[in-house]
């Protein structure tokens, strides 16, 4: 199983696990709600749980990359352009299990995924999968 079928899964896991809980306690059922709102409710713990997965498999891209290259969180901070004080990049010295939200935005990782791709390509690392 690749590391984006074990991200999806888990991701996919985490909505049914919405939706059960939501079946059963009826805390945003249509009779509580209105159709509208449970509808809303459903569509966007879906858009969460895949922003979830998009997240967590970029930021383990950018780590598996960096790894590969031997790269540290010094190199991938040099190699992003306008990085605000709030903002931090993926550390491949110590990776978190999940990837921080408000810290590493996604802007970042996708840029240091452009970059570390092609360097990758290069040394002729297998692609991240």
């Amino acid at each position: 199983m690749t590391s984006k079928q074990r991200w999806a899964g888990l991701s996919v896991l985490i909505y049914v696990a919405f939706v059960l809980i939501a079946i059963f306690t009826g805390f945003i059922a249509p009779s509580q709600v209105g159709l509208e709102w449970t509808i809303f409710w459903y569509f966007t713990v879906a858009g969460l749980c895949y922003y979830f997965y998009f997240k967590n498999v970029s930021y383990r891209e950018v780590i598996y990359y960096a790894k590969k290259l031997g790269y540290h969180k010094d190199d991938l901070v040099s190699m992003v352009s306008k990085l605000k004080e709030t903002q931090d990049v993926p550390d491949p010295d110590h990776p978190h299990i999940f990837s921080p939200f408000a810290k590493v935005p996604l802007t970042v990782v996708n840029q240091l995924t452009d970059q570390l791709e092609v360097l990758a390509k290069d040394q002729n690392i297998p692609p991240y999968r």
